[in-house]
């Protein structure tokens, strides 16, 4: 060992010199100011025991040099007796623990106890530093306790004002980041908030750490965010999660990433956590369009084989519909030949053979005959059904005045004869079927002379109004803003409209064939007209007090 000093332990003189010599050789030696406090603490803990203890003490400080990376610095606290070794102290055993060796030795001399602090080995620590330190340490004068508490509150007021410049700093750093930055403890409570973050939650530290951050974070992201932070807080070097921040000025919660870094001491334990939380509301948002647009490219995908599928299941219908209006016509127009003889064969039995024929057996023709005109009737309507699914020809301008008046003049007989009043009010010219329309029209004013009311003669009224979609009854397959309506109105008997959607089916009767003739299919054929032209057809009415019927066609169609 290389002797630098050595001090005598004989008043407490010699122990604040002890642990002035001390910390200057640490100094020397390039250790940080806590470790030559340590250092100095161990040494003055032992030296304080050779003065209770022992007799003619005293303390040599040197230092060893090694091979390899280090050097050691040493301190010997010598007494010619053996008490100081003896005794059963704290101090020993607090030193113990404060330096990298402790030993302990007696001999005939006396008892000897050697503090020892590796120090990194540095090319500046040579022989000639040594002699220097040893000279400095010679010609150094004992400071008075007095001088001791004047130059350590010194360095202690110095040391204060270097924390204070750092944490202006630190403070001054923070504020000018457009970041919200804050300080905290293992278990969450807020040390310190930049200007950023006060300005942005517009609330203070102490209002953070009494609510526990419930004024600042979205309620749906509270409780995860402290189950993120008692699960990682206390082991995790760093943790990072998003949450919902509300921005004071707007009320409007922001989605923030917080990432929280741990500060750790020489022993690795947590001092406290530095966190700062970014804005991300601008990625989220493309992220959640991106999605979005993911989900909106999966629905249409999906529309467009939907829409394939349909397009094939409504061609395949428009084939079947097609191929059964087909055999409709074909079968109706081939049971007419066959019908016409039944009711010709039947004409000829009732004028030659009647006097041959008993009353039972022209009774019989009889019903034959009326049979067959009534299949005759049913045929024809088939075809009329049948022809517009399978004449199709293109609208064209169509004044529905002359086609109502040519429906009434085909029905002057009837009319007449049920005296009949027909009131036709100005009707407007639309684009369409002209057969097709008349064909309506022809079933509707029929209907209203033959469900007649046995009361009073038929009135009927023919008119035209403006009417929207929400005035229109029942469902619509098209959707226009705006229609016509053409109503043909009766005094006749009139219907319950709990049969509404009945009386528009195939075959539907709501009167025996005894009461009212007809095969069940005119006002089907009035629903398919007012259909393929756009519209549809509806009805109102009461039993006794008549009925209205009303074609409802769009106002594009109109001229």
């Amino acid at each position: 060992m290389y002797e630098l000093a050595k001090v005598t332990l004989n008043n407490e003189q010699g122990l604040i010199l002890a642990h002035n010599r001390t910390m200057k050789l640490g100094e020397l030696a390039g250790l940080s100011l806590v470790a030559q406090s340590t250092f100095a603490t161990a040494v003055s803990q032992v030296s304080q025991d050779a003065l209770q203890y022992g007799g003619d003490a005293s303390l040599i400080l040197g230092i060893t040099r090694q091979n390899g990376a280090q050097h050691c610095i040493v301190a010997k606290i010598v007494d010619r007796r053996n008490q100081i070794t003896r005794q059963q102290s704290s101090r020993i055993d607090s030193a113990t623990r404060l330096v990298d060796t402790f030993k302990i030795s007696e001999s005939a001399k006396g008892s000897e106890v050697q503090l020892c602090v590796w120090v990194d080995v540095s090319p500046c620590i040579t022989e000639a530093k040594f002699k220097a330190w040893k000279t400095r340490f010679s010609l150094e004068s004992a400071e008075s306790p007095t001088d001791e508490i004047k130059r350590k509150n010194s360095q202690l007021q110095e040391l204060a004002e270097r924390l204070r410049t750092s944490e202006r700093q630190y403070q001054a750093l923070t504020d000018s980041l457009p970041l919200m930055i804050f300080t905290a403890t293992t278990e969450g409570k807020i040390l310190y908030t930049n200007e950023w973050f006060r300005k942005y939650t517009g609330v203070s530290v102490a209002e953070l750490n009494k609510t526990k951050w419930a004024t600042v974070i979205h309620e749906d992201d509270a409780a995860a965010w402290w189950e993120k932070w008692a699960e990682t807080a206390a082991t995790e070097n760093t943790f990072r999660t998003e949450i919902r921040i509300r921005n004071a000025e707007t009320g409007v919660y922001v989605w923030h990433l917080v990432t929280v870094n741990a500060l750790r001491d020489e022993k690795k334990e947590i001092l406290y956590w530095n966190g700062f939380l970014v804005d991300i509301e601008a990625q989220k948002t493309v992220e959640q369009t991106l999605q979005d647009n993911r989900e909106l490219t999966e629905t249409k995908q999906k529309l467009e084989q939907y829409q394939h599928e349909l397009k094939l299941n409504i061609g395949e219908l428009n084939r079947s519909n097609q191929e059964l209006a087909e055999f409709a016509y074909v079968a109706s127009h081939d049971l007419q030949e066959p019908l016409r003889k039944i009711q010709s064969f039947g004409t000829l039995l009732v004028e030659q053979f009647a006097s041959e024929l008993s009353p039972t057996a022209q009774d019989m023709i009889q019903r034959m005959h009326l049979a067959a005109e009534r299949m005759h009737v049913l045929i024809k309507d088939i075809l009329a059904y049948s022809r517009l699914n399978t004449h199709h020809q293109p609208f064209r301008l169509v004044d529905l005045n002359v086609v109502v008046k040519e429906v009434v003049d085909d029905l002057e007989i009837p009319i007449r004869e049920k005296n009949a009043l027909i009131a036709v009010e100005s009707l407007p010219s639309i684009y369409g079927n002209p057969l097709q329309l008349r064909q309506l029209f022809q079933n509707l004013l029929s209907n209203a002379l033959k469900f007649m009311s046995s009361e009073r003669p038929p009135q009927v009224r023919i008119f035209a109004q403006n009417v929207t979609i929400f005035d229109i009854p029942v469902p619509m397959r098209q959707r226009d803003a705006s229609y016509l309506g053409i109503s043909v109105e009766d005094n006749g008997i009139g219907f319950d409209e709990r049969y509404h959607n009945r009386i528009f089916q195939l075959f539907q009767r709501l009167h025996g064939k005894d009461q009212y003739s007809g095969t069940g299919i005119g006002l089907t054929i009035c629903k398919k007209v007012a259909e393929m032209h756009g519209g549809t057809i509806a009805a109102k009415s009461q039993p006794g007090h008549g009925a209205t019927f009303t074609v409802y066609l769009p106002q594009r169609a109109v001229v």
